[in-house]
């Protein structure tokens, strides 16, 4: 039964390495990031705005987080989002940690959603300090806080292939040592 958590900054590219992480391993994906988008959809705001608006209200987070622990219990799942490792860390064999430098962030979300690179720089500074104090009143958590991570990457300077060998050579040896078996 195995869970990989992988978190890490905005435009670090969690999704994409949680995603070929599960491709590899043929494990669904359970990604907090496309639940917490949908949910702003259904609402008929945009991300930085439901973002706010969950900062007063709890309850969204504590929904995203309860499916998150319900999938990580039943195990083999591969969980991605922004906090979700720091969530299902107890049900956790490997827990992946993704950042990047704030340019190179802004840049991929830019490419990712068509916006200007002002614009990526401005909301990706902004919803990381929105998750920031938001994590810290909602669970006392310091996102900033990496000790609980078996692997942090910087994907600053990887291309999103390397990124992807890295976290998956880590997984697998990790994996394999775990359960006394070749996983992957």
């Amino acid at each position: 039964m195995v869970v990989i958590a992988v978190s890490g900054q905005p435009g670090s590219g969690k999704t994409t390495i949680a995603r070929e992480i599960a491709r590899v391993l043929g494990l669904p994906l359970v990604s907090s990031g496309l639940l917490f988008r949908e949910m702003a959809a259904r609402m008929g705001m945009d991300f930085i705005e439901f973002h706010k608006y969950a900062e007063t209200n709890p309850d969204i987070d504590k929904k995203v987080d309860s499916l998150a622990i319900e999938r990580a219990k039943a195990g083999d799942v591969v969980l991605e989002g922004h906090l979700t490792a720091w969530i299902v860390r107890p049900y956790a064999d490997v827990c992946i940690y993704l950042k990047a430098s704030l340019e190179t962030r802004a840049r991929r979300v830019a490419l990712r959603d068509g916006k200007s690179l002002q614009d990526a720089l401005r909301e990706v500074a902004e919803r990381e300090e929105l998750n920031r104090r938001r994590y810290l009143s909602i669970y006392g958590i310091d996102i900033n806080d990496l000790s609980i991570f078996d692997l942090v990457l910087d994907t600053s300077h990887l291309s999103v292939n390397d990124a992807v060998r890295i976290s998956l050579d880590y997984t697998c040896t990790s994996l394999s040592f775990k359960y006394s078996r070749k996983i992957c």
